[in-house]
């Protein structure tokens, strides 16, 4: 099975660029970019759907056969301009596909597509 990765421009960039303002001394610091996860499942096996960075698997959850769903990852699970990858498991099959490194910045979004079997 192979899995198809695209990375997609940060979403709302302008919308950012035109609210932002100086700092000022008793301001919290501003939160980190949550990045978003698109998964386009065209198998008719549910799959689970993990992310690994530096060693550790992380599972996201589950996406049912023919169907699409979108995960937020939490500013503290990519980092600072990371390198991942992702895995899919079929449920009740063998083999855990992954796809290649790609470097993720906060913010950015990522669309996963898994195949017909």
């Amino acid at each position: 099975m192979r899995i198809g990765c695209r990375r997609l421009a940060p979403v709302g960039l302008a919308l950012l660029a035109a609210c932002a303002h100086a700092a000022q001394p008793d301001d919290e610091p501003a939160p980190r970019a949550e990045t978003a996860v698109k998964v386009v499942n065209q198998s008719y096996l549910d799959m689970n759907v993990y992310v690994v960075r530096g060693g550790q698997r992380l599972r996201l959850g589950t996406v049912t056969g023919l169907s699409t769903h979108v995960f937020i990852l939490r500013p503290d699970v990519i980092g600072p301009a990371s390198q991942v990858q992702f895995e899919v498991h079929a449920i009740g099959a063998r083999g855990n596909p992954r796809t290649e490194r790609i470097t993720v910045d906060p913010g950015d979004v990522i669309e996963l597509t898994i195949p017909p079997s």
